[in-house]
């Protein structure tokens, strides 16, 4: 049965409100739900800004290990007791010979302000004289020695490339060779001894620099032997040196 013009109009209209609806719901559903990146692509993004922030965060590398050598001074202040075959000798004295020689020290930073360092040298050859009632008998004996030193120091920083340092720490002296004088049969005993020390590093760049070092030492030692080959001497002498060395520095 054929529709009339009325009939037909209305049925336009409804199909038209229909469309019209159905275009304003799908509109709505997209302005709510975006459309979503897909992960693989977030993920490297997000991995990026972590490792943005991490190198802003993370604290700056710094040397921890450094080595050192130097032209050293050791000036010693002896003072002495002495004996011959058991009876003191009153107003007994020694000199011992100052000298020069290089020194190596090996150190490590455990923060940017604490370290520690083992420090050896080319053992040096000095030369025990009597002095006061002793005087006569000149030459003693002299001996080649080397110390080891091990320390732990603090470094103060913000002062830019200056840095000093304070430190306390060990010596210990080895006698590697005796040589006999007007005392025959001479031996003379290692000894140990606290340190203290003190110094400034002055670096020129971020590997190489200059530094200046001193450290004192309460070394005593024992010797004996027998005085022109007969009379047995023994002695007890306070050396207490003085170290004194500058030299390159350089962190590996």
């Amino acid at each position: 049965m054929a529709l009339s013009c009325s009939a037909t109009f209305r049925i336009s209209l409804l199909l038209l409100g229909i469309s019209v609806a159905g275009s304003s719901c799908v509109t709505a559903v997209a302005a709510q739900d975006p459309p979503q990146q897909d992960a693989a692509q977030l993920q490297p993004a997000a991995a990026a800004t972590g490792s943005a922030t991490n190198a802003v965060v993370k604290p700056r590398d710094f040397s921890r290990w450094y080595g050192r050598v130097g032209a050293s001074g050791v000036f010693f202040h002896p003072a002495s007791t002495m004996s011959a075959a058991g009876t003191p000798i009153p107003g007994t004295s020694v000199s011992v010979s100052n000298r020069a020689t290089a020194t190596f020290d090996a150190g490590y930073y455990f923060t940017k302000n604490i370290a520690a360092s083992l420090t050896v040298g080319v053992p040096p050859k000095s030369t025990m004289s009597g002095q006061q009632s002793v005087a006569p008998y000149g030459n003693l004996g002299a001996v080649r020695y080397g110390p080891g030193v091990l320390a732990a120091h603090y470094h103060f920083l913000g002062l830019g490339a200056l840095q000093p340092y304070v430190g306390v720490g060990a010596t210990y002296l080895i006698i590697f060779k005796k040589h006999d004088a007007t005392v025959h049969d001479l031996m003379v005993h290692n000894a140990f001894s606290p340190i203290a020390r003190a110094g400034a590093d002055y670096m020129f760049s971020k590997r190489w620099g200059v530094y200046a070092d001193w450290w004192q030492t309460w070394l005593v030692v024992d010797a004996h032997g027998a005085l022109e080959g007969t009379i047995p001497v023994k002695a007890h002498v306070r050396l207490y040196p003085t170290v004194v060395t500058t030299g390159l520095v350089y962190r590996f």
